[in-house]
C-alpha cells in the first residue's frame, strides 16, 4: 500500500454553483479505517492472550503447573512486609484499558453496557481458561479489575470523541496512537522472543 502525504483533496461536482466537498487524503483515510482498528485490536488480543495464558513464555511447559481459584474480591493480594500489594490489580486495569478503547472505536453508537459486555466476557473466559489449563490463579479481582480497565478505556474514547467532535476524527486520532503503540509492542515482543532463544 502506498502512502501519500497527508492532504485534503477537493472533489468538485461539475456544473454552475457546485460546491466542493473536502475528502481526507490517503493517509488520513488509512488512519480513519475501521479495518486498521480491527487489525491492531486482533494483534492486541493475541499479545494479551500470550501474557495472560502463557505468562509470556514460548514453551508450553507452563501448562498444568498452577490451578487455584479465588472468589473473594481483593483477597488474593500479595502481602509484602505485612502490607497488601495491589500492583497486580493496577496492572490488570492498565492491560484492559486498550480493550475498552478498541471496543469504543469499533462499536460507536451502542449503549455503554453492550460495549463493555465483551470486555467482561473475554476477561471471564481468560479466568476460566487459566483454571481449566492450570496456568494460573483464577481470581474474581482480576475479572473486576479487567472490567474496570475496559470501562476506563471506553471512557477515554468517549472523551476523545467529544473533544474531536467527530467519530471519524476520533477514530483517526485513536488509530494513530494505537498504531504507534502497536509497533512499539511488536518490537518489545520481538526483543523478548529473541532474548529467549
Amino acid at each position: 500500500m502506498e502512502f501519500k502525504e497527508v492532504q485534503w483533496e477537493v472533489d468538485v461536482n461539475g456544473g454552475a454553483g457546485a460546491h466542493g466537498v473536502a475528502r481526507p487524503g490517503t493517509l488520513a483515510r488509512f488512519l480513519g479505517s475501521r479495518h486498521l482498528t480491527t487489525a491492531i485490536f486482533v494483534f492486541y488480543l493475541v499479545v494479551l492472550t500470550w501474557i495472560i495464558l502463557f505468562k509470556m513464555q514460548l514453551s508450553p511447559d507452563i501448562l498444568g503447573t498452577v490451578r487455584s481459584i479465588n472468589l473473594i474480591p481483593l483477597a488474593g493480594a500479595t502481602v509484602i512486609n505485612g502490607a497488601a500489594d495491589y500492583r497486580e490489580v493496577v496492572q490488570n486495569v492498565l492491560a484492559f484499558v486498550p480493550f475498552g478503547l478498541f471496543m469504543g472505536m469499533l462499536t460507536a453508537g451502542r449503549p455503554w453496557w453492550r460495549v463493555l459486555l465483551p470486555v467482561t466476557a473475554t476477561s471471564l473466559a481468560f479466568e476460566v481458561l487459566q483454571y481449566v489449563l492450570a496456568v494460573g490463579m483464577s481470581d474474581i479481582t482480576d475479572l473486576l479489575a479487567n472490567t474496570l480497565g475496559g470501562a476506563i478505556g471506553l471512557g477515554l474514547y468517549v472523551f476523545v470523541r467529544l473533544a474531536a467532535r467527530s467519530d471519524t476524527r476520533a477514530l483517526r486520532a485513536c488509530n494513530t496512537i494505537a498504531l504507534i503503540c502497536g509497533l512499539m509492542l511488536a518490537l518489545l515482543v520481538a526483543l523478548l522472543v529473541i532474548g529467549n532463544l
